[in-house]
């Protein structure tokens, strides 16, 4: 892994100006690693620009640098000539919407990834599965390249490894992550206020579009799956931004028996559905989101399947009880 990082290194090295996108419907993992990498190109008096499919949350207005972000269809129009490799964060090229495009614009791919999914076809890869975070991996990167953390770095780095270990609680907390967290603290991260904002801060419209989603809220007969579903019109009517869904999918996750929860969200400009997956324990989500051409973790994963909602769900709560029913079998 210190050789991949090293690749990394040289091909950050070895050219001037960047672009780095994150994934549709991006969370606090890859908008703060993307945003570490982008400070660490400063650093390395280099020229980097962020972008993102989706518009930033407005309670990630805590994380230093966010205001760096521009939207990806926004730089179609740009001189591809300008531009010398792209970086691709916390996920394949193909997650990244708009941005997509630069792939094959600069010719140079560096993806660096921690999803066990990512088939890694970039120029220069750096996949590691057993990672807890993206973040964790920018963080050796940092480490490798001999740039000492400040406030800002550590802040956005101890936000991506929080959020995606699940403030620590899921299997994926090893030593090494509460290590590098302990640095990071250390570095200037504050870990009550990065928690207040990612977990304790919510909009009217959120909560009472949580309070909708409830309502549809639905379990199998054996109690092992459950979910949830939001449609257009309860966007509309509650005049909720399409991207506050995070975190709704614990609700049906935290039931008691429940192996495989759900969020099931349709898509605003196509007769498409999102698809999140979350497992507590046995079930591999990635490999059942994988089924319906998608990816991610053994225990968060999504997936974008073809509409209508009522179609959409049939089919894959069907397989999904399939899945975790044959746990009986083992």
């Amino acid at each position: 892994m210190i050789g991949e990082i090293q690749e990394v290194l040289r091909g950050l090295a070895a050219h001037q100006r960047f672009l780095i996108a994150c994934h549709v419907d991006p969370d606090p993992d890859c908008v703060g690693s993307m945003l570490t990498l982008d400070w660490l190109l400063e650093k390395m008096g280099k020229v980097a620009v962020p972008l993102s499919h989706d518009a930033m949350l407005p309670q990630w207005r805590f994380l230093p640098r966010i205001d760096r972000v521009q939207r990806a269809c926004e730089s179609h129009d740009w001189n591809a000539a300008d531009w010398d490799a792209f970086i691709v964060v916390d996920c394949e090229v193909d997650r990244t919407g708009d941005a997509a495009v630069w792939a094959e614009r600069t010719g140079t791919v560096i993806n660096i990834d921690h999803h066990v999914t990512n088939k890694g076809t970039g120029s220069i890869n750096l996949i590691r599965s057993q990672a807890a975070a993206a973040g964790e991996i920018l963080y050796d990167i940092v480490q490798a390249a001999g740039v000492e953390l400040d406030g800002d770095a550590a802040t956005l780095l101890f936000a991506a490894i929080m959020s995606d270990t699940g403030s620590f609680r899921f299997g994926n907390t090893t030593s090494e992550v509460f290590t590098v967290a302990s640095h990071l603290v250390k570095a200037g991260a504050q870990p009550d206020r990065i928690s207040r904002e990612i977990y304790d801060t919510r909009s009217w419209s959120y909560v009472r579009l949580l309070a909708r989603a409830l309502e549809r809220l639905g379990r199998s007969d054996d109690g092992r799956v459950a979910w949830i579903s939001l449609t257009n019109q309860m966007f509309k009517e509650e005049r909720a931004r399409r991207d506050q869904t995070e975190g709704l999918i614990q609700y049906p996750r935290m039931i008691d028996g429940v192996e495989v929860a759900m969020l099931f969200r349709e898509l605003e400009d196509r007769d498409d559905v999102r698809v999140s997956f979350r497992s507590r324990e046995r079930v591999d989500v990635s490999a059942l989101a994988q089924e319906f051409g998608g990816g991610g973790h053994e225990r968060a994963a999504g997936c974008t399947v073809k509409g209508p909602l009522e179609q959409a769900q049939k089919s894959v709560i069907a397989r999904a009880i399939e899945v975790a029913r044959a746990l009986e079998d083992e």
